[in-house]
């Protein structure tokens, strides 16, 4: 009796641990499948053939281009995306809550079909790619919205969201795909002027030192590939923290909090809250008056 009892009391515990180990590999394979079904789409173009046909012009005509069709429409959706979770946090109505969570879900499906389908940069394949990695945050943006619960405090569901695997993945897409675009600027930047270097290079500490001989549209890069490795998905542009950096070095703030390095001042920054959409707009014309900078919007209106 009880040795049968043992038996059954073992194959119960293995078929239990079979069970959470099924679930959690379907739970993390669902990430991977979210962002791989719109790589799918584009597998075409997405090989070495391809890529070898790219020529890299990054024309001006193809930054526009982009920034109307394609970062626009996720520029939109980012600043709605960060607005909405801020509401849901502040809500304790648990029907308020499900709407919010469904009206993101819809928001991410309604910017992806904004976003132009078919590959128009073969000629600039950084471009290409920031493109598919819009498209690959938007679809998982999405999903996340749809998996999750609603409860009744709304805080409680803001934090499961932006936690959520599927969330976490398609901020890093999305913060990849908006370094994609300022390293393309770099590209275009280096043909038309031989003080803008190419690519940005390898990330280390900048000095302020440093970051003062360095154009605007490096200092940009920079900033873009920080905001990637530190997840800072925010409603502003890599410019508008540039620009926040270079007033508290001109106007002497920088020094009078001991501050020495550009990622000392992000940290600062971003800890209190004290970047804002159309920070750079603010200070364009006393710093940026003589830097080459593409035609695109976010640097004139």
């Amino acid at each position: 009796m009880n040795s049968r009892t043992s038996r059954t009391q073992m194959l119960y515990t293995l078929g239990f641990l079979f069970f959470l180990i099924s679930a959690f590999a379907a739970f993390f394979t669902g990430v991977k499948v979210g962002a791989d079904k719109t790589e799918a789409k584009y597998a075409r173009l997405d090989n070495k053939e391809a890529v070898e046909e790219f020529s890299g012009s990054y024309q001006q005509q193809d930054l526009v281009t982009f920034y109307h069709n394609v970062f626009l429409p996720y520029r939109e959706f980012k600043r709605n995306w960060n607005d909405e979770l801020g509401n849901l946090a502040r809500s304790t109505d648990a029907r308020e809550n499900a709407a919010t969570l469904k009206n993101l879900s819809i928001l991410a499906d309604k910017q992806y079909d904004k976003v132009t389908q078919d590959s128009i940069f073969t000629s600039s394949p950084l471009l290409y790619e920031s493109q598919l990695n819009i498209l690959k945050s938007l679809t998982l943006f999405s999903q996340a919205s749809s998996k999750v619960t609603a409860g009744t405090s709304g805080a409680e569901t803001a934090k499961i969201l932006k936690n959520d695997n599927f969330t976490a993945s398609a901020v890093k897409f999305g913060l990849l795909a908006q370094k994609n675009f300022y390293d393309s600027m770099l590209k275009w930047g280096a043909k038309s002027s031989s003080k803008i270097p190419a690519e940005a290079g390898e990330l280390k500490t900048l000095s302020f030192v440093q970051w003062k001989k360095m154009p605007l549209l490096l200092k940009n890069a920079s900033i873009a590939d920080i905001m990637l490795n530190r997840a800072i998905y925010a409603a502003y542009d890599p410019q508008d923290i540039t620009a926040k950096i270079d007033d508290m070095i001109y106007s002497g703030t920088a020094s009078s909090l001991n501050l020495k390095d550009v990622q000392s001042s992000v940290s600062l920054l971003i800890s209190t809250g004290a970047v804002q959409e159309q920070d750079f707009m603010k200070w364009r014309e006393q710093y940026y008056g003589k830097e080459t900078m593409p035609q695109l919007p976010f640097f004139y209106e």
